[in-house]
């Protein structure tokens, strides 16, 4: 009969039950150490790589040796003499060659070779997927003719006429329209020197051989003569006048008031007389400014533009179809008032050819409220006044 000791088999199966356990938590610990560090090789791979596939400038060739020196330093720490041969084949081999060589050698960890597996396959999917969508692709702009090929190329016709005002124009007013000088001895004294810088600036700009020909006697006869000729002309309704003597945006505006007109209505104008006061220097007109500037990457072309006073009395009426036994109304009955206005006349030479003068419009003086502005502020450096100019002028400021 055999005689089993149970007590002592008990016990040693106690101690080899002990001794498992231990051997478990020892293959446990090796098995979450070597996750953890398979884990790390792999996001510390994972980030060499796309560090350098995202790198355009890199080329292939240095790519694939990047590559292979990224899987060398990871996954053999210890070079041994077949590793330095497998490297060398891998850097001289293609990229996918090298890929699959890269597999085969993972073959006997299968953790880390799925893993590696999955990077690249992922990457061929999403470059197989990529294959089919439309890509945005950098279209080389056509190269733009300068502004000097432009202007050369473009008729006189065609000729742009309403350029605006020039910016920074100052418009003294009238002596009883400016600041007292007891009550705003500032604001009087900076117009006084706003009305100085101006002259020496307007008169540098027109004799330093970029402007246009000075012709000052000119200047007064044209604007008596074309300022009657346009309020004539609005009168009678001539619209060809208008447009011949007149800038674009006035000759619309002055051209839809006409047509605006009740059907047999007529309009009467008339100058009586120029009212010759010492804010016109007792002429009845006045140049309160002049100003002339080159037009840039054009050779010899420019505008100019004169800004004149003119005090006058003048009636105007309106005078409807008369019906037979029908009084004349009032509304046809003359009006005369005394009006001053600041006429802006405007010449513009192109390539070496001068246009005619032309009526740009009316100006009005520049206020107090104009002194703040970026063409008259004081205290301002140049870079400041530039860069607000600019801002003014792209409206980005009020």
């Amino acid at each position: 009969m055999l005689i089993v000791d149970y007590p002592a088999a008990i016990k040693t199966a106690e101690k080899n039950r002990h001794k498992n356990s231990e051997f478990d938590g020892v293959n446990a610990d090796r098995q979450r150490l070597r996750k953890a560090c398979e884990i790390k090789r792999e996001s510390n791979l994972a980030d060499n790589i796309r560090s350098l596939t995202l790198d355009s400038h890199v080329s292939l060739l240095s790519l694939r040796q990047k590559i292979a020196a990224t899987f060398h330093k990871f996954e053999h720490p210890v070079v041994s003499e077949p590793s330095l041969a497998m490297a060398s084949s891998i850097s001289n081999a293609p990229l996918l060659s090298a890929a699959r060589t890269r597999s085969a050698i993972l073959s006997s960890y299968p953790s880390v070779a799925s893993s590696q597996c999955r990077q690249f396959s992922l990457s061929s999917q999403r470059n197989r997927e990529m294959r089919g969508m439309p890509q945005t692709l950098s279209v080389k702009q056509p190269a733009q003719p300068s502004m000097r090929v432009r202007g050369q190329g473009m008729s006189r016709a065609d000729l742009p006429q309403d350029i605006g005002l020039l910016p920074g124009t100052f418009i003294k007013p009238l002596w009883r329209d400016m600041p007292s000088i007891f009550q705003q001895p500032k604001e009087r004294l900076h117009y006084e020197w706003l009305w100085l810088k101006s002259w020496f600036q307007n008169f540098l700009g027109k004799t330093d051989g970029r402007g246009l020909p000075l012709r000052l006697k000119e200047r007064r006869q044209v604007a008596r003569e074309m300022h009657q000729r346009m309020y004539s002309a609005f009168a009678k309704g001539d619209s060809a006048t208008l447009r011949n003597i007149c800038c674009t945006g006035l000759a619309n505006n002055l051209i839809g008031r006409i047509e605006a007109r009740r059907k047999g209505e007529k309009v009467t104008w008339s100058l009586d007389k120029y009212i010759r006061s010492p804010s016109t220097w007792f002429t009845g007109m006045r140049v309160v400014s002049d100003r002339a500037t080159q037009i840039p990457e054009l050779p010899d072309s420019g505008v100019r533009q004169v800004v004149l006073r003119i005090t006058s009395r003048q009636s105007t009426g309106k005078v409807k179809p008369q019906i037979p036994g029908v009084a004349v109304s009032a509304e046809n009955a003359v009006k005369q008032q005394d009006c001053t206005e600041y006429i802006v006349l405007q010449k513009l030479r192109w390539m070496g050819e001068e246009e005619s003068w032309r009526i740009w419009g009316h100006a009005t003086p520049t206020s107090v409220d104009d002194l703040s502005s970026p063409f008259f502020a004081t205290g301002m450096s140049f870079a400041d006044r530039y860069e607000a100019m600019k801002d003014a002028a792209m409206g980005l400021r009020k």
